[in-house]
Formats: structure tokens, C-alpha cells, sequence
């Protein structure tokens, strides 16, 4: 176990919505950071879930574990715990990692004045409020933090109260392991049934969204019917599950596709899957968080992505990758022509993604960035 650097403040996070999508991987990523750096931390999650289980696995001694889901508002037993957590431990600031039990976190944190409370938005912000009282507390939030340029300001313009205390922290990767250079691509692309000479335009399966799959398998179709682009490139879904998909199955067999789509079993490392690719496609603004996409500039592979509220920050404006309409087979298959027609161009946006990602979404840069926030949050609650 690291040695704890007395100098850092303990903090204590809360993960307390028991999910693990790609905000609480972050979240997650962050913690074993600052873990890596000294900083003192304890944890309150949920019993049983992934986080807990993760946690476990770094320093159990410091973790504490609600039986279910608080309730999100005025939850008595998490009050318990936060008692319990801030008092005995001498805990300086705590950090939430979701702002869905904000009715039950903010009415407590008011017990505790020299407290920072930072808070991690996400990109589903709602447009309203779900529980109106929460406004009431707002004041209490001593910083919150977004991925986006583009998120602060829709949150700005949601919630004017927080507009001076959000503060934006760019995802961030391990460039040590998103590497391009360290891998040799050849090896899951022969695993794959593809020659070297194919173009390979890839997405990763998942199952909570199915129709970006099935716009994925629409748009190959399409794609496919010119002959010249046919014969040089292929197209793969990872980590595709055939148990619950065959309606994915009958559409390849429909448009005659199955020497064209490779249905492939997921893989354990997700920078050589996406370092393999020659385009990676993200065609659902549902699934858009960015951290996937910053993953595939970061090896080198321009994306196609969906168009939302952040997506053209993770595109460097089209300089690494083009938006597409979300959902829209017909507008997947002309960006994807845009790019595979233009094999000089293609290369030019692989070298500007790596660029584009070292320059903006540096892991240390952001561990950097959150230690600097709870330095200030912790001397303006000293000083107020």
C-alpha cells in the first residue's frame, strides 16, 4: 500500500448509485490515480458492486458499503455514514462522483462547514431539476466538475446558480498504455480473418444500444454496393454477443453480409482493438460520452462519431474524426466514403488524433487538475 502524504488532504468519495458506465470508470480511474500519487482517501459505495469489488482489490481498510441504494433525497442511514466517515476520520473533503442523491448529500453537508463538497457532473445533465429543493442547497457545492467546454455552459445556462464554481477537467489517459507504438496491429487484424491490405471500420457491441449496431450494420450495406470499396475493406463488431442478438444476425444474413461483417469476441485490451481499426465508429449520441473516442485518437484511428452537445470536442473540429446524425446509416456510409476515398487524408487525421489526444487528454494533466481543485476548495473554506 502507498504511504499516505500528510501534506494531502483525506478526501472521501461517494459512489452511491451502484452502476458502473463509463462516469464511474473515470470516477474509478481518478481514485487509483490519486491513490498512486499519496493522497489520503476513503470510500462509501455500494455492497457487491463493481466499484466495491475494484475497491477491494486496492485497500479494503478504506472502504465502507450501504447494503442497497440510498434514497435520493434526505436519506437518514447515509447521513449515519457521514458521520461516522467525516468525524472519525478527520475527513477534509468530500468528493461525489454522481449528482443523483444530491437531495440526500447537500442538506448533511451543511452539518459540515469547513467540508468541501466537489461534485462530478456528467454529460446526461437534466434539463430540469428532478427534485426542485435541491436548488435550495446549491450553494453548499463548493466546485463542480464536467468533462466539456460545452457541458459548462449547458449547465451554466441550467443551473446559474453553480455557474462561477464549474470548473472543467478533460477526461484523461495513461499514454503509457495508449500507445500506438507498443503494439503490433497485424496480429489482431489476422486474428480477425482480414488481410493487411483491407481498410477495417470497427465499433465495439454493446447491448444497451442495439439500434447503433444495427445503423452500423445498415451502413456497410450500403457502403459495400461500390465494388472498388468492397474489395478493400471489411468491417467488424467487438466483443458482439450472439445469445440476445439475433436480430442483428438476420439483418446480416438479409443484406447478404456475412463475409463482410466480422461478428469478434471482445478482447481484453481495448488500445489494440482500437489501434487495429482504420475507423472507429461511434453512431450513437446515447453511448457519446468521449472517453471511447479520446481512447481511439489517442492509438492513432480517426473516428466517426455522433453528433451531440460534446461530440465536436472530441473530434478537435473534424480534425481527427467527422460527426455523423445519430442513428443515420445513410449519413455513416457518405462520411465513411469522405475517409476511405482519401487514403493520403486518412493517414494525415490518424498522425493529427494522437496529436490532438496527447495535447488535450493527458491522465496526469487531469490528476493534476483535481488536486489543484481540492487545494483551493479546502483554502477558501479555511478562509471564509
Amino acid at each position: 500500500m502507498a504511504s499516505l502524504n500528510p501534506e494531502l488532504p483525506l478526501v472521501l468519495f461517494l459512489f452511491l448509485n451502484g452502476k458502473f458506465g463509463e462516469d464511474e470508470q473515470l470516477a474509478l480511474e481518478d481514485l487509483f490515480e490519486l491513490h498512486g500519487r499519496d493522497l489520503p482517501w476513503r470510500a462509501i459505495c455500494i455492497q457487491d458492486s463493481e466499484i466495491h469489488r475494484r475497491l477491494e482489490l486496492l485497500a479494503p481498510d478504506r472502504v465502507e458499503t450501504l447494503k442497497q441504494v440510498p434514497r435520493k433525497n434526505l436519506d437518514w442511514n447515509l447521513l449515519e455514514f457521514l458521520n461516522m466517515e467525516i468525524g472519525r476520520f478527520k475527513v477534509k473533503i468530500v468528493h461525489c462522483c454522481d449528482t443523483d442523491h444530491l437531495g440526500s448529500i447537500l442538506p448533511w453537508m451543511l452539518k459540515f462547514p469547513d467540508v468541501p463538497l466537489i461534485v462530478s457532473e456528467g454529460p446526461n445533465v437534466q434539463k430540469r431539476l428532478r427534485h426542485f429543493f435541491q436548488s435550495l442547497f446549491y450553494s453548499r457545492i463548493d466546485a463542480l466538475l464536467v468533462p466539456t467546454s460545452t457541458l459548462r455552459k449547458r449547465v451554466a445556462q441550467m443551473r446559474p446558480i453553480l455557474a462561477s464554481k464549474i470548473r472543467v477537467v478533460h477526461p484523461g489517459l495513461d499514454f503509457n498504455i495508449f500507445n500506438p507504438d507498443h503494439f503490433d496491429f497485424k496480429i489482431l487484424r489476422s486474428k480477425w480473418g482480414i488481410d493487411t491490405s483491407h481498410y477495417v471500420v470497427g465499433m465495439i457491441a454493446s447491448r444497451e444500444y442495439k439500434k447503433a449496431q444495427a445503423a452500423f450494420i445498415k451502413a456497410a450495406a450500403s457502403f459495400l454496393r461500390n465494388e472498388d470499396l468492397a474489395a478493400r475493406t471489411k468491417f467488424v463488431i467487438v466483443g458482439f454477443e450472439h445469445d440476445g442478438n439475433e436480430e442483428l444476425i438476420d439483418l446480416i444474413r438479409q443484406f447478404h453480409l456475412q463475409e463482410s461483417i466480422i461478428l469478434a469476441p471482445a478482447e481484453e485490451s481495448v488500445p489494440k482493438v482500437l489501434g487495429s481499426l482504420d475507423v472507429y465508429v461511434l453512431p450513437s449520441s446515447k453511448a457519446m460520452f468521449g472517453l471511447q473516442a479520446i481512447e481511439a485518437l489517442a492509438m492513432g484511428t480517426p473516428i466517426i462519431c455522433a453528433a451531440g452537445p460534446d461530440s465536436m470536442e472530441w473530434t478537435g473540429n473534424s480534425q481527427s474524426g467527422l460527426l455523423m446524425r445519430s442513428g443515420d446509416s445513410f449519413d455513416l456510409q457518405r462520411k465513411l466514403r469522405i475517409l476511405l476515398e482519401d487514403p493520403e487524408q486518412l493517414k494525415k487525421m490518424g498522425q493529427r488524433s494522437v496529436q490532438y489526444a496527447r495535447e488535450n487528454f493527458d491522465r496526469g494533466h487531469r490528476t493534476g487538475r483535481l488536486l489543484e481543485i481540492y487545494q483551493r476548495t479546502l483554502r477558501r473554506r479555511a478562509n471564509s
